[in-house]
């Protein structure tokens, strides 16, 4: 019986999330067919690796999205659970890093929601990289890096999991492959790039968030506010929030969302005490 609610909430969930993409976050008749295709295909995973392109609403801003039909899944997480919204402010015309890009979804609402100067996104698998250019063209000021995000600089083995969202350095439980990938630290990241302050940093990284933290070394007192995923199998979280807290930041929210319990991760959102 608790199967079958469970089974029933879930479909429920995936109606409302539906609802809200097609008819508040879909910028024209074409987008709102191809996200009700979309849904309707959701039981049929022969189809998931299909490209598929959206006009989508990101905050005030319509952009175009280039993405694999399983990639709903993370736009879901986006834009109808809002799980990257802030309550910190942080200005128009800013700096962000976004940590683990995957297609660009993420990147599309940092750019869409926030308007930055200055957005530099770090993603290493191959295909997801691809993505990333086709949602990304020049012009757009967005500085686009295939490597991987890490407490030192170097090379590690990437294992490739079925969802290319969970691709991870620390996790190889059911991978289907292992891709070696460039490393950067971002304390040598943002020294040989002139950045003197981060306005946002946004890390999902299926368990190397804490490496990502070390790797800023003490340039993580340039970082004003940090939003993600914590993957709670795969790092010590208490040791991951004492390490923000022993730096001055305020961790101003925990929340796990619809997959959460199930996955084990819940989101947050820090910010550096002034």
């Amino acid at each position: 019986m608790t199967s079958a609610l469970a089974m029933v909430g879930q479909k429920v969930f995936r109606l409302r999330e539906a609802f809200d993409l097609i008819f508040r976050h879909a910028a024209d008749a074409d987008t709102k067919k191809t996200l009700f295709r979309i849904y309707k295909s959701l039981g049929d995973q022969s189809k998931y690796s299909e490209s598929v392109t959206l006009n989508l609403k990101f905050g005030p801003t319509v952009l175009p999205c280039h993405m694999r039909l399983s990639d709903i899944f993370v736009l879901g997480e986006i834009l109808f659970e809002n799980q990257y919204a802030l309550q910190s402010d942080i200005p128009k015309n800013g700096t962000i890093i976004d940590a683990g890009g995957n297609v660009g979804l993420s990147g599309l609402w940092l750019y869409g929601v926030h308007s930055p100067s200055s957005l530099h996104i770090f993603e290493p698998e191959k295909e997801n990289f691809s993505y990333l250019n086709a949602n990304f063209p020049d012009g757009m000021g967005v500085t686009l890096n295939r490597c991987a995000v890490g407490e030192k600089a170097g090379e590690l083995n990437l294992n490739l999991m079925e969802f290319a969202g969970m691709h991870s350095l620390k996790d190889d439980k059911g991978a289907q492959g292992a891709e070696t990938v460039k490393v950067i630290a971002l304390a040598d990241y943002m020294q040989d790039h002139d950045i003197s302050h981060v306005d946002l940093l946004k890390i999902d990284i299926e368990g190397s968030e804490l490496d990502a933290l070390k790797g800023l070394g003490d340039r993580i007192a340039d970082v004003a506010v940090i939003v993600g995923e914590v993957h709670e199998d795969l790092i010590d979280v208490d040791g991951f929030y004492r390490y923000l807290t022993d730096r001055s930041f305020e961790i101003l929210w925990k929340k796990g969302f619809q997959e959460g319990p199930q996955s084990h991760v819940h989101n947050f959102e820090a910010r550096l005490r002034t």
